[in-house]
C-alpha cells in the first residue's frame, strides 16, 4: 500500500494480542483489494488475524 491509498496512519498496541490501526484512507477500493488479496488472506489465516474495518467521517462544528 502506498501514499496513493493511505496518507497517514497510527498503530496502537491495545494488549498482548490486540492492536488498532487508524488510517486516513484516500482510496477505499484499493484498500479493499489489498485486504482481500490471496496474500492478505493467507497472512490473516497464518497469524489468526481478524480484521474489522470501520469507516468514520469527521463532523465539524458550524
Amino acid at each position: 500500500m502506498g501514499q496513493e491509498v493511505v496518507s497517514e496512519y497510527e498503530f496502537v498496541q491495545a494488549g498482548e494480542h490486540k492492536s488498532h490501526l487508524i488510517m486516513n484512507v484516500l482510496d477505499m477500493e484499493a484498500l479493499e483489494a489489498e485486504m482481500t488479496s490471496d496474500a492478505a488472506k493467507e497472512w490473516d489465516k497464518k497469524n489468526n488475524c481478524n480484521d474489522t474495518v470501520y469507516a468514520i467521517e469527521l463532523v465539524e462544528k458550524k
